[in-house]
């Protein structure tokens, strides 16, 4: 049954030709909660559901010196054995001292970051956030923050981040689900801010512009079908063209990030 419904939920979706899905939103590795998920079991996954690539960083394990320099080695290993499937983001906690944890990251690979103010525990117009967000602005790399559950008021934090660092490339993770209206209010007019669909609230996704979406699932805790399908569906509630939606699945993420293959 489980089966049918998922692939009753990815039939939901219209994937005009030729479209690369991308998937912005992955954590690989074991979760301080438990969650997990082991790269050949995602590419699996994504197999199973059309998805060309995803964009994946570490799961909350920032290991013994709090840093995720492991974890972020880990992923970067995945990205070698799965060429052209996983695309591999860092995660940096900016509590920590961070310059030898970017200089390692991007000497492997890494094509952005990562960061989660509420389990980190960090305010993302504080200096340390700042100081990252400026770090990999100046590497070329998008930064994608957590602005889902747990989280405070975001839309003044967001605001005055912006200000200090104006040619950010933020993606802000589930639609904005923890602050959303006030997100899109402090962004409104900032080309430099996407909102991520992994778990998102359907009316959420359909009041944005699709040029502001990029498709992701939250991988372990989303089902890449269930993604598909809230796509899908907001898709058709808001009369999103094959235009929209190549932006939406792929090609606004693969703007910022470069291409995708071997």
């Amino acid at each position: 049954m489980l089966a049918e419904i998922e692939a009753w939920a990815r039939c939901a979706v219209v994937v005009p030709d030729g479209v690369q899905i991308v998937d912005a939103h992955v954590h690989l590795g074991i979760d301080r909660d438990g969650h997990a998920l082991a790269a050949a079991d995602l590419v699996a996954d994504m197999d199973a559901n059309g998805i060309a690539a995803s964009v994946a960083f570490p799961a909350d394990e920032p290991g013994v010196g709090g840093d995720f320099r492991e974890a972020n080695g880990r992923v970067a290993d995945a990205a070698l054995a799965y060429p052209g499937r996983i695309i591999p983001f860092c995660r940096i906690d900016p509590t920590h001292p961070t310059d030898r944890v970017l200089a390692d990251a991007d000497a492997a690979g890494a094509r952005g970051v990562k960061l989660h103010p509420v389990a980190q525990r960090f305010r993302p117009e504080g200096d340390e956030c700042v100081s990252v967000v400026r770090e990999a602005t100046d590497r070329g790399w998008p930064v994608l923050f957590h602005a889902g559950f747990g989280a405070r008021p975001l839309g003044d934090a967001f605001a005055r981040l912006i200000d200090q660092v104006p040619d950010a490339r933020l993606i802000l993770a589930h639609g904005g689900r923890g602050d959303h209206r006030a997100l899109v209010a402090a962004t409104a007019g900032h080309p430099g801010v996407l909102f991520d669909s992994s778990i998102a609230a359907l009316p959420d996704l359909v009041t944005l512009g699709p040029e502001r979406i990029v498709f992701g699932s939250d991988r372990p805790y989303g089902d890449h079908a269930q993604a598909l399908h809230l796509v899908g569906v907001a898709a058709r509630v808001a009369g999103w063209d094959d235009t929209a939606m190549r932006g939406v699945l792929g090609e606004t993420l693969l703007k910022w990030i470069g291409p995708v293959g071997s």
